[in-house]
């Protein structure tokens, strides 16, 4: 890796703002370049495939460029843009949570669909968290830097945004966060985060922005975030 380089988080699918050019939806999605494997990778696909690959595209990547899927939890304003993405690249990998990946097997036979439990690095410096939850099963995505410093990836966090900062927090030093907050109040796990990206489903965006108002990142599609 060229010291110079850096992981490029784009977002490329979000219901909340949206930069000129770029298509919006319900839903979230981040596409990752990795610059220590030089891969794409795709963190959850919105609601609509049609709108997701055009938003990836004014990126100026191919659909075929991407190696992985990651999907956060099973909800269609997450995975419903994965069947455009397969039908475009139907070699991709995709790392569902373990208690989803029957499901996903079955609509996607002629894929590789990993269930994922508990951490796992499906490449260097690319960690899934594993699956948190009872009732809805999340898992989250951390990048991480030779430094030891983490930036997490989140789709709605129905478990807790806590849980996936806290299992990030035994890996290294949280920089930033950027997903869906869902209903999080516990503002103190933000605390000593540098980039706090609230979007998609937040409920509590204005508390979150008054708390840390130097910290607080407004998240619109068309964004990059270079960590």
């Amino acid at each position: 890796m060229n010291s110079n380089q850096k992981f490029e988080i784009n977002i490329t699918f979000d219901n909340r703002c949206v930069k000129e050019g770029f298509l919006t939806g319900f839903g979230f999605s981040s596409l990752v370049y990795n610059p220590y494997t030089n891969n794409y990778s795709l963190f959850d696909t919105g609601g609509d495939g049609n709108v997701l690959i055009h938003n990836i595209g004014k990126f100026n990547i191919n659909v075929d460029q991407i190696k992985n899927a990651i999907i956060s939890h099973s909800h269609f304003d997450h995975s419903g843009g994965l069947n455009e993405i397969v039908k475009n690249n139907p070699n991709i990998e995709i790392y569902v949570p373990k208690s989803n990946e029957v499901s996903f097997q079955r609509r996607f036979s002629n894929q590789k669909v990993i269930g994922v439990d508990k951490p796992k690095e499906i490449e260097e410096k690319l960690i899934i968290s594993g699956q948190i939850g009872t009732s809805i099963k999340e898992e989250a995505l951390y990048l991480k830097k030779d430094n030891g410093e983490i930036f997490i990836l989140v789709g709605c966090t129905h478990p807790g945004l806590e849980n996936f900062i806290m299992k990030a927090r035994d890996m290294g030093r949280v920089k930033g966060v950027v997903g869906g907050f869902h209903s999080f109040q516990k503002y103190s796990y933000l605390e000593g985060i540098d980039i706090i990206g609230a979007c998609h489903c937040t409920s509590h965006i204005k508390a979150i922005k008054k708390r840390f108002p130097n910290n607080y990142k407004k998240i619109c599609v068309g964004d990059t975030i270079l960590f």
